[in-house]
């Protein structure tokens, strides 16, 4: 990563007073680079702008999520913390794609919008379509047991001295609502922009290859997605694992009502502080904006090169 100023790296593990004042120190500094008159584009609907204008707003979302990431963690909401850390790299990712891609990245950001749009309609098309075979096998079969319990009914009539026999039970018929979900306005905005899927992995790939060349890493940028899918593991999908996290071992084994508290959250938030301040100072110095906040968290949340937190002794 970039080397800039003689800002002190984080030696000890940092509290959360720290955490939080210097979370509110970023958030200040973009928010009074946004307030300033460099952000204030005029809409020409050129590249360059367009760019920039998507540029800025990524970074506002990493900064948001960091913002909510803190109050998750003070909030010891120990799933909101995860899913929150989980999007923050990704919106990190997809933040540096915006700003070192240009505006070919942002036209390949637009595709994968599409190409969700067009997933979701496909995705009711298959619903409606399963809907409606089910309710016409429904009917189909209704009538017949109509039919079977029209002619047991005449049987049982004209045969009073027999035992009656039992009437078959109706088949149940979808009442459910075709899906009325319709984004054929939204794709239609795109115009001929075609859909394609951008994954995060691609996202990484894609900015590993440029890292060298454009001043943003040495480095290959794999490991991040390592974290993404770590806490994707951990946080946002359900699965037994998370589930394992809620036993409460004994002889009788009990269910708790969270999981058993942990220093992660705080490990996250700095991890998020990092993320957030690198890409501020990448955008916000490409706008001529200050970057003193930003380069003095960057540099105090560096990881050290073997992806420990800077203030973490190897064992």
């Amino acid at each position: 990563m970039t080397e800039a100023g003689d800002a002190q790296r984080q030696q000890s593990r940092p509290t959360r007073e720290e955490l939080s004042e210097a979370t509110n120190r970023l958030l200040a500094e973009i928010d009074a680079a946004f307030a300033s008159d460099r952000w204030a584009l005029l809409d020409t609907r050129t590249p360059q702008v367009t760019w920039r204008l998507y540029d800025g707003a990524a970074l506002r979302y990493c900064a948001e999520l960091l913002r909510e990431l803190g109050a998750a963690v003070d909030g010891g909401l120990e799933y909101a913390t995860r899913s929150l850390a989980r999007s923050l790299i990704e919106a990190t990712v997809f933040s540096l794609y915006i700003h070192f891609g240009g505006h070919e990245a942002v036209v390949a950001a637009g595709q994968a919008v599409r190409h969700s749009a067009e997933g979701v309609q496909a995705e009711r098309d298959r619903i409606n379509r399963k809907l409606a075979a089910s309710r016409k096998d429904a009917l189909r079969r209704l009538r017949k047991v109509r039919a079977h319990n029209a002619n047991i009914a005449r049987r049982n009539s004209s045969r009073p001295d027999l035992p009656p026999m039992a009437m078959i039970p109706p088949p149940h018929v979808p009442q459910l609502e075709p899906s009325r979900v319709d984004l054929s306005d939204f794709i239609a905005r795109f115009g001929p922009l075609q859909a394609q899927a951008l994954p995060v992995s691609v996202m990484i790939d894609q900015l590993s290859e440029w890292a060298p060349t454009r001043g943003l890493a040495q480095e290959s940028l794999r490991s991040v997605y390592l974290d993404y899918r770590r806490l994707s593991m951990s946080g946002t999908h359900a699965s037994t694992h998370l589930l394992d996290e809620l036993f409460e071992p004994g002889h009788y084994i009990r269910i708790a009502d969270r999981p058993v508290p942990n220093d992660a959250g705080l490990m996250l938030w700095d991890v998020g502080l990092y993320y957030t301040a690198f890409v501020a100072e990448w955008v916000l110095s490409a706008a001529d904006c200050p970057t003193l906040e930003s380069t003095r968290i960057r540099i105090w949340t560096q990881p050290q090169p073997n992806g420990r937190a800077p203030w973490q002794q190897d064992d």
